[in-house]
């Protein structure tokens, strides 16, 4: 499985993605609006609605602020012994924010149990699967491939 920052730029929007829909160009990354109307730029950073296109340099930068700041938020709900269900935090974290992943009672309750299969189902049980159904399988099936061993 490609590295957590890897994973996120293909899901973020790879150059080649954003170069496709017109906000990657001149070799520089342009703000634009996601999917929940917020400005973005880079690799999913939040950012202000007058920000100066970024250079790949910078973009990488706050990409790798991103996750450090995602993974403190999760490690902060939960700190599991596989760093596989760490890294699924710390990306649902970067897509949903800490608040809204705090919102999963059930799955944490299941995760502090040990029981992966339990956590998957919590989590397919939301309306965050709902919306982004791809994205959220991979972590599923983390969850679940722990649950096997």
């Amino acid at each position: 499985m490609k590295n957590l920052n890897e994973r996120i730029k293909l899901n973020e929007g790879t150059i080649e993605y954003q170069t496709s829909r017109g906000i990657f160009f001149d070799n520089m990354f342009h703000r634009y609006k996601c999917t929940e109307g917020f400005w973005t730029i880079g690799y999913g950073h939040r950012c202000l609605s007058n920000t100066e296109p970024i250079s790949i340099s910078e973009a990488d930068h706050l990409l790798l602020l991103d996750i450090t700041s995602a993974r403190e938020s999760a490690l902060k709900l939960h700190n599991d012994e596989h760093q596989s269900v760490n890294d699924v935090l710390t990306e649902s974290v970067f897509q949903i924010g800490y608040v809204g992943l705090s919102k999963f009672k059930k799955m944490f309750k299941a995760l502090k149990a040990g029981d992966y299969f339990e956590a998957a189902n919590e989590m397919q049980n939301s309306r965050w699967f709902r919306q982004t159904p791809n994205r959220v399988q991979i972590h599923l099936n983390v969850l679940r491939h722990i649950g096997e061993k």
